[in-house]
């Protein structure tokens, strides 16, 4: 009996190896003989994150010159410059970041009042295409990639992944997204899933020496080989006995799938972990869950390590922009791929000291065909002190929710997470949301757990009043469910004072 167990685990052990090595000599193939360099790209961001700060800030000042030059293609970013009085062009060394802190930042809102013309640069043959994103504010914005920032985004993927997991390649993941057409599928619906329908539908559409198709073959290979990636529909009942149905189908299909790594939208994950708790049903093989955006609260992932016997970790980025930070264990900090983006904490238009909460302000390195820097992606987070560990030298970033859904007080901000963290430490509440309903006052709807417990309504009430260290009014209602936006995202503060000053 030992021996059949042995040897079934070494088999098991020597086809993973196989996959291993299929997929990594197939990626240095496609690298060689084709225009690509992903994998280069991968490996620069893994070990710039183990040099000295000295040493990686003078790649980025070369990056961000270039960067800027290319910016003053645009004329919008041409004023931008021209407002501070220095030309991008002339501007070397260490002067370069000097300039990007004189630069106001800018919000989704004024980039996209000024697309296309004011803010793509010239275009140099550079395989460009356009997508839309809502991002976490729910505010459209068209942006204009090119073939190196693709390029770059699938690179951090995989570094997001060897952080993650110590997986770059091969790894078996779900991805259970809060929309999947508008996340995933894109414009032209969702993508082919297997080999055979994507040459039939090249033969058919009369495609297959095309870019396009070659484009396709690319991402189907990067979906069925370097990720080995599958989506499932969202989640989205409208009542308990509803999400029920949904949480079994949704577990079937993960059944069937057997992910190592389970990537989704926060409040799926805390269903799902409710569900198995609730069904008693054995969970899955999985090894790590990632909710989306960093924007999970530590009681929230400490329940879904608990229910389904996983490992946490955080990742952070937008559909623009790309990964933007990871956590190499199941913390909520994470490291900043400074390789590739500056990352700021501003508030009233100035950087605070690390530990201080404040608005994330991003610069992207690479996207030089609608360069976005100094852009605010409208989260909230702060910067964390001290090493890590692990040897990483890059700074750390904890998120901790959205602008909009932040009560600024005159003296602090009370942030999304730190709210979440009293909803979600009661294992009675299955879902949660504040609405702002007049000054200093606030109802708190609680939906009740799929597990049956009931939450402790007062105790949350106190702890929420006690975060604003003076008198409000508080009340509440027990709800069966609670609406998400139109976006498929759930809020956890619902502001009347919030307004969108991108």
């Amino acid at each position: 009996m030992r021996i059949g167990a042995a040897l079934l685990l070494t088999v098991m052990s020597l086809g993973l190896l196989l996959r291993k090595s299929f997929a990594s000599l197939s990626l240095a193939f496609i690298q060689a003989t084709g225009k690509t360099r992903f994998l280069s790209i991968f490996r620069e961001i893994r070990n710039q994150a183990f040099l000295s700060p000295v040493s990686r800030q003078r790649y980025r000042t070369t990056l961000l010159s270039e960067l800027f030059k290319r910016a003053e293609e645009t004329t919008f970013l041409g004023e931008r410059f021209e407002g501070v009085r220095v030309a991008a062009g002339n501007t070397q060394g260490d002067d370069v970041f000097g300039l990007l802190r004189m630069l106001q930042p800018i919000g989704k809102g004024e980039l996209a009042r000024r697309f296309p013309e004011g803010v793509l640069t010239k275009d140099r043959f550079d395989k460009r295409s356009i997508q839309n994103t809502s991002g976490t504010t729910g505010d459209r914005l068209s942006v204009v990639t090119n073939f190196p920032k693709r390029e770059t985004a699938r690179a951090s993927t995989m570094y997001m992944l060897d952080i993650a997991t110590n997986r770059s390649l091969g790894l078996a993941l779900v991805d259970i997204p809060p929309n999947v057409c508008n996340t995933v599928c894109g414009l032209e619906g969702p993508p082919v899933t297997g080999w055979l329908e994507l040459v039939s539908k090249g033969i058919k559409k009369k495609e297959l020496f095309k870019p396009g198709f070659r484009s396709d073959a690319n991402g189907l290979f990067e979906r069925r080989v370097v990720l080995r990636q599958d989506v499932l529909a969202p989640l989205d009942a409208r009542s308990p006995s509803d999400l029920l149905v949904q949480l079994e189908s949704t577990w079937r299909s993960l059944d069937k799938l057997r992910p190592e790594l389970l990537r989704a939208f926060p409040q799926y994950l805390l269903w799902i972990s409710q569900f198995v708790l609730k069904t008693k049903i054995k969970p899955l093989g999985l090894k790590f869950a990632m909710p989306y955006g960093g924007l999970a609260s530590g009681s929230l992932l400490e329940q879904v390590r608990e229910s389904l016997g996983v490992q946490t970790r955080n990742a952070y980025g937008t559909s623009e922009l790309g990964p933007l930070a990871v956590s190499c264990d199941d913390q909520t900090a994470m490291h900043v791929n400074e390789h590739l983006f500056e990352l700021e904490i501003m508030r009233e238009g100035q950087s605070v000291n690390d530990g201080d909460v404040g608005e994330i302000v991003v610069t992207d390195f690479t996207n030089t065909a609608m360069p976005l820097i100094r852009y605010k992606v409208g989260d909230v987070g702060r910067f964390v002190r001290g090493e890590c560990r692990c040897g990483r030298t890059t700074r750390r970033i904890e998120v901790l929710g959205r602008l909009q859904e932040t009560i600024q007080l005159e003296d602090r901000w009370i942030t999304p997470a730190s709210i979440a963290e009293i909803a979600y430490s009661d294992r009675g509440v299955g879902n949660f949301r504040v609405d702002e309903i007049g000054a200093n006052q606030y109802e708190l709807q609680i939906a009740a757990s799929l597990n049956d417990r009931l939450p402790d309504v007062e105790l949350i009430k106190k702890k929420f009043s006690e975060l604003f260290e003076r008198p409000i009014r508080v009340s509440h209602r027990i709800v069966p469910y609670i609406q998400p936006e139109p976006n498929g995202k759930f809020l956890t503060c619902r502001l009347r004072s919030f307004r969108r000053n991108g």
